[in-house]
């Protein structure tokens, strides 16, 4: 990773400390991933659905007001 790479982050208002928690984060889940691929974890069910099925099953998250 290069400066160049963070320059579109920065534009939308990452700082230092916002771009490296992302990174863990990422890195966090890449690992996870990994680790349930190779033991082949079944997904859970909610998983195995359509985005649209999510999205229909998640709709009142959606819509509900986010407060101030």
């Amino acid at each position: 990773m290069r400066e160049h790479h963070l320059e579109p982050l920065r534009a939308h208002g990452f700082d230092d400390q916002s771009i490296l928690i992302a990174v863990q984060v990422i890195a966090y889940f890449n690992g996870i991933n990994r680790i349930a691929d190779a033991l082949r974890v079944d997904l859970e069910p909610w998983m195995t659905g359509s985005p649209e099925d999510w999205r229909a099953a998640k709709a009142h998250d959606w819509d509900a007001d986010p407060g101030p």
